[in-house]
């Protein structure tokens, strides 16, 4: 998806964060899964581009952090499991347990540093398992998922819980979130959970099967191929569907090659020419992608042209509910063809949106989405009455929930939260309203720090920061990169230099501090001191 997935920015990992703060039986003991001994390519691959310095974070503030509800008794035997808690799913997890539900944590990778770092910093050693478990990932998905929940149901009736739902915390973990959900339910020993159904899960995960998914159901979808190198297959649909000889590597195209299954705008390759196709399916197959997974094969597809917008919803029994919408600010950068200087929040009533939901809703559908979140990236091409997904989601909108402070100035309300209504509080859901407000609470703008060279970072300039911290519309920001360190021209979210939160009751102040942080990036601009 080219969701923008910073998956990493601490430099040091706090063991507290994996640990349960209560006494348990030793996972060992109840009968834990082998967990999977890690790839060490995926992960060389995690400590060099996930792991970041957090050389600063400020302005975390109330609205950031989930809200505490009275914990009844009844709540307090109640459990959720959640799939891979990093990114906005450490949030989902935090906001369970401040509604007093107990955490089960389940890794569908083996524990890791690198993992670590994806928590979000104020809920790094704040999260209190009540179990961990991870699936034994020699195993087929489904068998592994089948003992997982037995795991599961043995230690919540060893403890009188009650497991009242399984969420995907982060996009590794949406496959074992569904399977894992289709067992339990299968095992009708926790009738409260709900699941999208093993069965469609490829659809929502994998993008070749998602656009050919949506496209069966007579929705519009990217032309595409899927390949795992250039071979007769791609040449022909070369010549026949594009009409170019793909022996002339000059011939002009208007592709995207991407990975079939990572985030972030990782490896996304706009290719002019049949050469740079050949030459981005080269480089792409093998690789290690930006989730630490190796690239079995990569996707061939259209080049949408027009803006991109996230559709951030939530669903429950197959109503679905737009809790956000933003407006990416993507734009050709560093050589790269879809650097995202930003992201802006979305009212209800501005022209685009009905086409927008009207459209999400059929690909939710489409993709058998009934019950959680969804995260759906899509493109409104110039003089196209249709929209055309990029790609969807089955989980939160990423980034470290570092955005849900700002959805929720500006809505009053968050996919985090929303999510979890979904998933265990009908009365909840049924309250929340369809779509984001019209006017909107105050304009809200997640505004990306770029850097534009590559070399040693020698100075992050302290005034300037100052001057970032006395804007108008501040509401905190983080900051990446470390001073002596090698940076890298942002080409994609693995390299952004920092990001910073913009709330204001006036759109104008928003725009023009957003200008001002584009401006304070440039080589010159004071914020960065690059040696080549």
């Amino acid at each position: 998806m080219a969701t923008f997935v910073p998956l990493g920015k601490a430099k040091s990992f706090d063991s507290r964060g994996f640990a349960s703060s209560k006494k348990f039986v030793p996972l060992a003991a109840s009968g834990r899964a082998n967990t999977f001994t890690g790839d060490e390519d995926s992960m060389t691959f995690l400590r060099r581009r996930l792991t970041r310095f957090n050389a600063s974070f400020e302005g975390e503030d109330a609205a950031a952090r989930p809200r505490a509800r009275a914990r009844s008794a009844e709540r307090s035997r109640e459990v959720v499991a959640v799939v891979d808690a990093f990114s906005t799913g450490a949030c989902v997890a935090a906001e369970a347990a401040a509604r007093g539900y107990g955490i089960l944590h389940v890794l569908s990778l083996e524990p890791s540093d690198e993992l670590a770092a994806m928590v979000p910093a104020h809920l790094r050693g704040a999260l209190p398992w009540a179990g961990e478990f991870s699936v034994d990932t020699a195993a087929p998905l489904e068998a592994g998922a089948a003992r997982l929940a037995s795991q599961l149901r043995a230690f919540c009736a060893g403890r009188e819980l009650a497991l009242v739902g399984v969420v995907a915390g982060a996009e590794t973990g949406v496959k074992l979130a569904d399977c894992l959900g289709d067992a339990v339910v299968a095992g009708a020993w926790a009738p409260g959970v709900r699941s999208n159904g093993a069965a469609g899960v490829e659809a929502r995960r994998n993008k070749w099967d998602m656009g050919e998914k949506v496209r069966g159901a007579g929705v519009r979808a990217v032309r595409q191929l899927r390949s795992t190198g250039w071979d007769a297959d791609l040449e022909r649909w070369l010549r026949d569907d594009w009409r170019v000889d793909p022996a002339d590597a000059a011939a002009p195209v208007d592709l995207i090659v991407k990975p079939t299954e990572s985030a972030g705008s990782d490896g996304v390759t706009g290719c002019k020419t049949v050469g740079e196709v050949r030459a981005a399916v080269g480089a792409l197959v093998g690789a290690i992608n930006g989730l630490g997974q190796k690239n079995e094969e990569v996707l061939i597809q259209e080049f949408l042209r027009g803006d991109e917008y996230i559709v951030d919803a939530v669903s429950r029994d197959g109503v679905h509910k737009v809790v956000g919408m933003w407006l990416y600010d993507r734009k050709p950068t560093n050589g790269a063809g879809f650097v995202c200087h930003g992201q802006r929040f979305m009212a209800a009533d501005e022209p685009v949106v009905g086409l927008l939901v009207a459209y999400a809703e059929t690909v939710l559908d489409a993709l058998e989405f009934r019950h959680g979140p969804s995260h759906m990236e899509v493109k409104l091409v110039p003089g196209s009455e249709t929209p055309c997904l990029v790609e969807v989601g089955a989980r939160c909108h990423g980034a470290e929930g570092f955005w849900i402070s700002v959805a929720d100035e500006c809505a009053g309300t968050n996919q985090a939260r929303a999510a979890l209504d979904a998933y265990v509080d009908a009365g909840a859901f049924a309250a929340l309203a369809p779509l984001p407000p019209a006017p909107l609470l105050a304009s809200g703008t997640i505004k990306f720090l770029l850097v534009h060279e590559d070399g040693t970072l020698d100075k992050i300039d302290d005034a300037v920061v100052r001057r970032i911290k006395a804007l108008a519309s501040y509401r905190g920001y983080e900051i990446f990169v470390e001073a002596g360190k090698k940076v890298e021209a942002t080409r994609n979210c693995f390299s952004w230099g920092g990001v910073v939160k913009l709330n204001h009751a006036d759109p104008q102040q928003v725009l023009d501090d957003y200008a001002f942080l584009d401006a304070i990036c440039l080589p010159g601009g004071g914020l960065w001191t690059i040696s080549a």
